[in-house]
């Protein structure tokens, strides 16, 4: 995408995953895209606990826009689940920084939209991967009974172990039906 009057960062050459021994996170480039980082991890038996829908982005760039998807109603968006960063500012000074070192650039830099700094690596944190999943499509033709029933599942997903819920949203002639 086009950025008019911006400037536009090609960050693919800072990719990489490095797990650490406990598998407890991983310290990933902020160049490295979601697939390649579940496709790393999941050969450990780990995965993030939280990431984006669609997998072919960054890390640095879902993390500096907030990074939703399927678990966020269990584990809170991407940016809640990193634990360090490594950021560089506009001052083209390279910062470590983590809820307690550089905490405001931190915080700003997550869901910051890069308007404090370029991550270029974080710590995110890692869980258990399942060694099996159940999928399920759903297709509705009325918008309530499909919100209905998604928050149905994400409120007893305790219950019923639905780890994640994903929707998407097709119109015909331009208009939801509510």
């Amino acid at each position: 995408a086009g950025v008019p009057d911006g400037v536009i960062i090609n960050m693919t050459c800072l990719a990489g995953v490095v797990v650490s021994d406990d598998m407890k996170y991983a310290d990933v480039a902020g160049g490295t895209l979601w697939v390649d980082v579940l496709k790393n991890t999941a050969e450990k038996g780990v995965s993030p606990v939280s990431w984006t829908d669609y997998l072919h982005v960054s890390v640095g760039g879902t993390l500096s826009n907030a990074g939703i998807g399927g678990e966020v109603f269990r584990n809170g968006p991407q940016i809640s689940n990193v634990l360090e960063l490594d950021v560089i500012t506009g001052k083209g000074e390279m910062l470590a920084c983590s809820p307690q070192l550089n905490s405001e650039l931190f915080y700003g830099v997550l869901g910051g939209l890069g308007q404090f700094g370029i991550i270029t690596r974080a710590r995110i944190v890692l869980n258990h991967a399942p060694k099996r999943a159940k999928w399920f499509r759903m297709l509705y033709s009325d918008f309530t009974a499909f919100t209905k029933d998604q928050e149905r599942l994400i409120s007893m997903a305790n219950d019923t172990g639905v780890d994640y819920l994903e929707g998407q949203l097709f119109m015909s002639n331009g208009v939801v039906d509510t």
